[in-house]
């Protein structure tokens, strides 16, 4: 297949993955009034596992394969792609509006996970052991946020207004939307991504920073930046800070459970500590008003950008 090919193809999965996720964004709508969940949940644990599950797919399969910096590079790019390009992109879209919960726990914990991950990393490898530890806390967090909005539901006054919704119609919506995301995203995205970097000769760990994690980030793009548009802005932080949770504790977890994987000095010096500081930014910006504004938008968009070119320019040559 030729370079045009493939480019070709990646253009088509591009708008494949922003048809899906109007169709998931919108089920998950429905799903959420159905139940009379609120969207940040469905943001933190439905739509995330959904839209995380190309990096998860991609890190798992490079893993049992022995291609350990792609696994790599996919999950912790695909963290800074998910605040840096992805939730800059939706606050430069729409001032992003966070749920008081996200700012004072979940992104929290997403600082403290990264502080962590950078611990567990500083022999050099993520082991089976760290693999399981790292999914453990998952489930801790899962059982949680469960836990907390059983006992929020109980507490909260039952109201009836405007008509049921469609829950069959809302179910379909969302399983079509999330079958698009991730099958356009493994079958036509991330093969022509590779060829495409390959065919430039860029080394593995920088196409797995840089192509294959913007490409499996691409439907969280998708459904932030359809969100944002939509006014559900409280989904698309949700969906975020959700990602990025399962991007180091399920994504890293389950692969370094296959396959220990190598952590280059690079990555542990440079890109461990740099999500570390794109959460803390998110946080501080949110903290005082509860908002992610144009010009914050625009600050996480040129700090990413100046990561992306250090790292392709001069981190790895």
């Amino acid at each position: 297949m030729s370079i045009y090919a493939d480019f070709i193809i990646f253009i088509i999965g591009i708008f494949v993955i922003i048809k899906s996720a109007d169709f998931f964004t919108s089920g998950a709508e429905i799903i959420a009034s159905f139940f009379k969940i609120p969207r940040i949940i469905i943001g933190l644990t439905i739509v995330s596992i959904a839209t995380t599950m190309p990096e998860f797919t991609v890190s798992a399969l490079s893993a049992y394969m022995g291609k350990g910096d792609i696994a790599v590079g996919n999950a912790t790019g695909s963290c800074l792609a998910n605040i840096g390009l992805i939730l800059a992109v939706a606050a430069i879209i729409r001032n992003v509006k966070f749920n008081p919960m996200i700012v004072k726990q979940e992104l929290i914990f997403l600082m403290g996970i990264c502080a962590f991950l950078f611990f567990l990393a500083w022999d050099g490898k993520l082991d089976f052991k760290d693999g399981i530890l790292l999914c453990a806390m998952l489930g801790a967090f899962f059982s949680y946020i469960t836990t907390r909005e059983l006992r929020a539901r109980k507490n909260r006054k039952e109201e009836k207004s405007g008509p049921e919704p469609d829950i069959k119609k809302g179910s379909i919506k969302f399983l079509i939307g999330a079958a698009g995301v991730i099958l356009s995203a493994k079958y036509a995205i991330i093969p022509s991504g590779i060829n495409i970097a390959h065919y430039f000769k860029i080394p593995e760990i920088v196409i797995g920073i840089t192509m294959i994690a913007v490409g499996t980030s691409l439907p969280e793009l998708a459904t932030a930046i359809i969100a944002s548009v939509k006014k559900m802005e409280d989904l698309a932080a949700g969906n975020v800070i959700g990602a990025n949770i399962l991007n180091i504790l399920w994504v890293l977890g389950v692969s370094s459970a296959i396959r220990p994987l190598d952590i280059d000095i690079k990555t542990k010096m440079l890109t461990i500590p740099v999500m570390f500081v794109f959460a803390a930014c998110v946080f501080l910006f949110a903290r005082t008003k509860l908002v992610l504004t144009r010009k914050e938008g625009i600050t996480l968009l040129l700090l990413y950008a100046g990561y992306i070119i250090y790292i392709v320019k001069f981190a790895y040559n």
